[in-house]
């Protein structure tokens, strides 16, 4: 790793101490931090793991963890959001820096215990699904999940998706949810990885299209 300009780090830790102070324990996501001091999401996020391999601070899984910071944060679930999104049609590789981290109310989860995140879909494969491009999915992260989940999956070499979990007599395949599409693109194969099961899209409000249906 290059080596970093130490007074930047140390502006960057007081500067993540002072936001957590406010915000009752949540810490700057890698964009706020790029836009505070100038630099991209990238150059953040490669500054906050200098840090944490010199022991300045602890950054995991896109939260900074000190001690007066851990005093501040209220105990809740955590959820974190990736603003490249996810892809409801071609696969496509993202980058996976988080984009902020926030808390989620636990009637969002059914009260359940675990790790969760948050996606911006792309694409209009599963629009038939009731998703669509801008919607925002809750998923929990998993490695398994049950026939007919929807789910986030890693296509191996090819990159995220959001497809339909199926399965036949040759084993589970994703399957995209649009209804407009003959099967053979329905069908996006047998080898890929759950990253995260889908339970909950959050969608805007089209007023307009609401005016426009009375």
């Amino acid at each position: 790793m290059r080596s970093k300009d130490r007074s930047v780090m140390e502006r960057m830790k007081e500067y993540a101490v002072e936001y957590a102070g406010e915000n009752k324990g949540r810490t700057p996501s890698t964009a706020e931090l790029g836009k505070k001091f100038g630099m991209t999401r990238q150059s953040a996020f490669r500054y906050l793991k200098a840090m944490d391999e010199l022991g300045m601070i602890r950054y995991e899984d896109g939260e900074i963890y000190t001690d007066y910071i851990a005093k501040k944060r209220e105990p809740g679930m955590k959820c974190f959001s990736f603003s490249e999104g996810i892809t409801a049609g071609t696969p496509a590789e993202t980058e996976g820096y988080v984009d902020a981290v926030f808390d989620i109310p636990s009637i969002f989860t059914d009260g359940r215990k675990g790790n969760y995140f948050m996606l911006e879909v792309k694409g209009d494969s599963m629009l038939h699904a009731g998703i669509e491009p801008g919607d925002l999915v809750l998923c929990r992260q998993e490695e398994t999940a049950n026939t007919e989940d929807i789910i986030a999956a890693y296509i191996r070499g090819e990159g995220s998706t959001l497809k339909r979990l199926c399965r036949d007599d040759e084993g589970p395949y994703l399957w995209a949810e649009n209804n407009d599409w003959p099967a053979e693109k329905r069908f996006y194969g047998r080898e890929f990885d759950i990253q995260g099961v889908a339970i909950k899209v959050l969608k805007n409000i089209d007023y307009k299209e609401a005016e426009r249906g009375r």
